[in-house]
């Protein structure tokens, strides 16, 4: 699994990390037992010096101190307790454990259909397209997929290769409540690699480029409200 008892853990409500919260409160615990492959006791967290009874059914992002280095997961917390003159919470692990990396915006797990394609230079610095002799249906569109999206960019999945570095257009739609918003989008191509596995799929990391406060706001909207959504289906309330 990579984590073991005594392992260092960090608790940052989900809320937060998908809000981009630059004032994040920080719970640290440390686990103590294993119930399950995927449940875990840990001692109720402390902050500010304080013993904090952390709400059940609330979403945090995990961080643990091992001995591989720092590993990452969502959870969910279960249960909270008293054993003796200990207290201690049960922490359900919602997705497998994997490597830090340091980000600014939280990754959104989706499967959204989207169209792409290359960019020119002059259309990039222009900020549209800039031949004149073709019409928006000649562009040679894309179709991709979305594996993630967040706030910063996106990972996607398409049958072409392309050139890390190479500046593209994302154009998709996002159902925030009742609302289809659709989005055009520059991005950069950070990178373009083989699925695991598969010889004629692409997997590529993107970051977004000239996107304004306006549009990553209703990305990170959207975020927040598929995880709550999910949230309350998980709990039955739909």
């Amino acid at each position: 699994m990579g984590i073991a008892i005594g392992n260092k853990i960090e608790l940052v409500k989900l809320e937060q990390i998908i809000r981009n919260d630059r004032d994040r409160k920080v719970y640290v615990s440390k686990i103590y037992d294993f119930i399950s492959q995927d449940t875990i006791q840990i001692a109720m967290p402390i902050y500010d010096g304080k013993i904090v009874p952390l709400p059940v059914d609330e979403k945090f992002a995990a961080c643990f101190y091992t001995d591989k280095g720092l590993l990452q997961c969502n959870v969910l917390i279960t249960s909270r307790y008293k054993s003796g003159n200990l207290f201690f919470l049960e922490i359900l692990m919602l997705n497998e454990l994997e490597k830090v990396q340091r980000r600014d915006f939280y990754r959104y797990k989706c499967s959204m259909n989207a169209m792409i394609r290359v960019v020119s230079d002059d259309e990039y610095e222009v900020g549209v397209f800039d031949d004149f002799e073709m019409s928006e249906a000649d562009l040679e569109w894309q179709l991709a997929r979305f594996i993630d999206i967040s706030g910063g960019g996106a990972k996607i999945i398409q049958k072409n290769h392309l050139e890390k570095n190479e500046i593209v257009m994302l154009k998709f739609e996002l159902k925030i409540l009742d609302e289809i918003i659709e989005f055009n989008l520059f991005a950069r191509i950070l990178s373009s690699l083989l699925m695991n596995g598969r010889n004629d799929i692409y997997e590529q990391r993107l970051e977004f480029l000239k996107i304004n406060k306006e549009e990553r706001d209703k990305i990170i909207k959207f975020i927040f409200e598929s995880e709550r959504v999910a949230r309350a289906k998980g709990m039955g309330y739909n």
